[in-house]
């Protein structure tokens, strides 16, 4: 029981001093903060292939309202899969596909591309994490290329960005949209509801 107080205390000041933080920039900045501690974590891992399907770690995952999901969630697997990805420009007829992988702390690693015959395309290497049920966090690279944007010559977005589920879209869009060109141009890149546990 002595051992008790001292633990229940420091949670219960660690639990107060977070209520009195402004939550504005000061918890985007500890999250943006604890998100790159992660990075540089799992860096060694995302490298590594990770099993088809693996135990969940204890760290806690946002519950989605898809009932495959959840079901996946109780009862502790993590699952591997597709998912359709997209940029506006190639077009909506004809999707990509990006592989979702499992690896730890609730992250996945996801790879992936969608092309055309005229020589657009997008690429999407990173890993991703849902941090709510419209809400993802993505850190990695994101390479679009269309021949009449940025004078046809790829358009590098890297380091932390969020896919935000808006409204009642099922899909998740990039939120940092502007294209290398500048100006008005954005790209609309999106990640749908695949067969991962994501």
């Amino acid at each position: 029981m002595k051992v008790l107080k001292p633990i229940i205390f420091l949670f219960s000041a660690i639990f107060l001093l977070s209520c009195n933080q402004n939550p504005d920039n000061k918890n985007y900045q500890s999250q943006l903060d604890r998100l790159n501690r992660e990075n540089d974590s799992l860096k060694k891992e995302l490298a590594e292939p990770a099993d088809a399907t693996q135990k969940v770690d204890s760290a806690p995952m946002a519950v989605a309202e898809d009932e495959p999901r959840v079901a996946m969630i109780k009862t502790g697997t993590r699952k591997t899969g597709k998912h359709p990805i997209s940029l506006q420009w190639i077009g909506w007829s004809n999707l990509g596909s990006a592989t979702v992988k499992p690896i730890a702390n609730g992250w996945y690693k996801i790879s992936g591309s969608q092309k055309n015959k005229a020589g657009d395309y997008l690429t999407i290497n990173g890993k991703l994490r849902r941090v709510s049920e419209k809400e993802l966090v993505f850190n990695g690279e994101i390479v679009t290329k269309v021949g009449r944007n940025n004078g046809g010559e790829p358009c590098l977005k890297e380091g932390n960005q969020t896919f935000l589920a808006k409204g009642s879209r099922s899909y998740f869009r990039l939120q940092e949209m502007t294209n290398c060109e500048g100006g008005m141009l954005v790209d609309y890149v999106d990640i749908y509801t695949g067969s991962s546990s994501l």
